[in-house]
């Protein structure tokens, strides 16, 4: 009897020091929301918005009212947090549990794909208890913005133009009569060289038409004094053999 008592206080002993150290082990996880501008309070997410650490139905936490959450009972290992909400995004971190008990979790921002640092170089830390900081307010449709008439004249370049070239014609009379009168004839015949200008490039084809005119008609002028030349040497001929009979 003493032999088959001692035989199964053994397998009991055994079994609740591996209870034991299972819950010595396993800590709780505690965080919080910090508030912002983004999300002041909890009433802007729904109501069913969680944080989770893993696939167990024990690594889910509901946020509370006051935006804190504990997960209970999480295993030793690397974990991801990260937090399901419709409304608002959240950055996921990495918390690292240690086997021992008395040891913090090690929080560190998380980044998919991104390998583990080489050895000698520290990962950034972050503060535990854990503060999950909201980013932005999640948009499902695009908001179609209303009409606004001092985006559409900066967006468009021909307003722009119009409305450079209606400042300049107000201001350029202003600095005309600042200027002294040697720097304004100056002005003046520099404008007078650019109207010429643009008017003989509106005539430049009357001018190129009548340039070929004239020269045509110069060419006809003096093919005209070489056949009366020889018209004239044909007959001075004639008449030297007239009389030479």
């Amino acid at each position: 009897m003493v032999i088959l008592s001692s035989f199964f206080r053994f397998p009991i002993l055994l079994l609740t020091l591996t209870w034991t150290s299972t819950f010595a082990i396993s800590i709780d996880i505690v965080g919080q929301i910090a508030w912002n501008s983004v999300l002041p309070d909890i009433t802007l997410i729904s109501p069913d918005s969680r944080v989770t650490i893993g696939t167990r139905q024990q690594d889910r936490a509901f946020i509370r009212r006051d935006g804190s959450f504990v997960l209970q009972d999480v295993r030793p290992g690397k974990h991801v947090l990260r937090v399901a909400c419709r409304e608002v995004s959240f950055l996921p971190i990495s918390i690292e549990v240690s086997e021992l008990a008395d040891e913090s979790p090690i929080v560190r921002p998380y980044v998919p794909g991104q390998a583990p640092a080489p050895f000698g170089h520290s990962e950034p830390q972050l503060s535990y208890p854990i503060r999950l900081l909201p980013r932005a307010r999640l948009q499902y449709v695009e908001v179609r913005a209303g009409f606004n008439p001092i985006s559409m004249l900066l967006s468009n370049p021909m307003y722009l133009l119009m409305g450079g070239m209606a400042v300049f014609m107000m201001v350029m009379p202003k600095i005309m009569n600042m200027m002294d009168p040697e720097a304004l004839a100056e002005v003046q015949a520099n404008q007078a060289n650019m109207r010429k200008q643009m008017a003989s490039m509106q005539d430049l084809d009357l001018t190129s038409g009548l340039s070929k005119l004239l020269a045509s008609s110069g060419g006809e002028e003096s093919s005209d004094p070489s056949t009366s030349k020889s018209a004239t040497s044909a007959t001075k001929s004639g008449s030297n053999t007239r009389r030479r009979k």
